[in-house]
This record gives structure tokens, C-alpha cells and sequence, in this order.
């Protein structure tokens, strides 16, 4: 099981800091979409160069461009991209092809409606994907009716009700989770076994985030 810091937020000079200050306390560092838009793949290759041995995970969120995205990722010392589950199967399929070539891997974020999460999850862990990242559903704006996918007041999907079916659908991409993962809610996250749960505002809002960071690797069964 690994812990992923997701960074979406932060000037340059910010990232960089936090990358230095958390890359010996947690297992990946994700670069989320925000930063790479506002940064460019300039910032992941300086991480890179600072740490050679750090697994980076470049949140692209490709959704079409499969080779060149792609390969611009790798080449910039990208360890994991993402994609959108809502990508056509031949750019997922070309992602998957291109991370071979570079011994990386790929993620994929189920961005599928809630209705045909349980399909798509099954597709695209066809494909080859190394990774399928399914959001929590802590977080209201993920309140939404499995069937229906309406959006209710009260909510109507409860707390991992969307992990729990993509993982009955993944024969051989791992499930990763995030989204509102915390300390009041992290032993209901691992008890899912997810071989990746992705931390960002736990970690990078506490006081310590060097304590924080250490706190929930504690959490985690030891492996090795």
C-alpha cells in the first residue's frame, strides 16, 4: 500500500519547497493538473533533477493526444500519467503502449458517470492500465443517485459505495483512491485495500506536514 501526496495548489517556488520537504515521507508525489497547467513540464523535469529517485505521478488527465502527451510526460521524468476514463480506448490503449516503452505507468481517473462506472472500470482495465483512481464520495460535490447519476441535497452514495465497485471490476489494474481521504476516515479507506490512497489538504493543511505525512504511513500495513 503507498501513499500518494497530490499537490494541486501552490506558486512554483511553493512546490518545489514541499517536494524537497515531504519526497523521504511519502511514496509517490503526484503534480496535479492545476500545476501543470500553470507550469508546464519545465516543473517536473526540475523535480526530477532533485530527485532522481522519486516516484512522480504527472496528473495530465489526457484525454486525447495519447502518444505525444504521453511521451512529453516520460521524457520530462514522469513515472505515472493519467488519463480520463471518458479517453477513446485507442488513446488509452497508445498510453498504455508508450509507458512500456519508457518503463512507466499509467492511471486512469474514472471520470465515467456513476451509472457505468462498473463497465467502463472493466474496459479500461482491459486496455492495460496499471491504475484505476475512483474518488471517495466524502466530499458533497460527489453526492450524486448510482443509477440515476442525479445530484441530491441528501446524499444518496454513500462513502466508498464507488471504490467498491470498481474494485469488483479490476482484474488486473490496482484501485487507488482520494478525495477527502483523513484521519476520521482513513481505516475505512484501507480496509478497501487500495494499493494507493492519495492524501493532498490532510497533509498539506496540517501544522507538521512532516508529522501528518508520517501519521498516516502509520496507518498503513507494512509490507516487506
Amino acid at each position: 500500500m503507498k501513499l500518494q501526496l497530490t499537490i494541486d495548489h501552490g506558486k512554483r517556488h511553493e512546490v518545489i519547497a514541499l517536494v524537497d520537504r515531504l519526497a523521504d515521507h511519502v511514496d509517490v508525489v503526484e503534480i496535479g493538473y492545476p500545476q501543470v497547467v500553470t507550469f508546464g513540464l519545465g516543473l517536473i523535469e526540475e523535480l526530477r533533477a532533485a530527485h532522481p529517485d522519486l516516484c512522480l505521478c504527472v496528473d495530465a488527465k489526457v484525454f486525447h493526444g495519447g502518444t505525444g502527451v504521453t511521451t512529453r510526460c516520460f521524457e520530462a521524468g514522469a513515472n505515472i500519467v493519467t488519463c480520463l476514463s471518458a479517453a477513446p480506448n485507442p488513446v488509452i490503449e497508445k498510453m498504455v503502449a508508450k509507458a512500456k516503452n519508457y518503463g512507466g505507468q499509467i492511471m486512469c481517473d474514472m471520470s465515467a458517470p456513476a451509472r457505468s462506472l462498473a463497465q467502463r472500470t472493466a474496459e479500461v482495465d482491459a486496455l492495460g492500465v496499471d491504475y484505476v483512481a475512483v474518488h471517495t464520495g466524502y466530499l458533497p460535490e460527489y453526492d450524486y443517485d448510482l443509477d440515476t447519476h442525479r445530484r441530491w441535497f441528501t446524499p444518496k452514495v454513500q462513502p466508498l459505495d464507488l471504490a467498491k465497485v470498481a474494485k469488483r471490476n479490476l482484474r488486473n489494474a490496482k484501485l487507488a483512491l482520494n478525495t477527502g481521504i483523513n484521519e476520521s476516515n482513513i481505516r475505512d479507506v484501507i480496509a478497501l485495500k487500495p494499493e494507493v490512497i492519495m492524501i493532498g489538504r490532510a497533509i498539506l493543511d496540517a501544522d507538521d506536514r512532516v508529522a501528518a505525512a508520517e501519521r498516516f504511513r502509520r496507518y498503513m500495513p507494512f509490507e516487506g
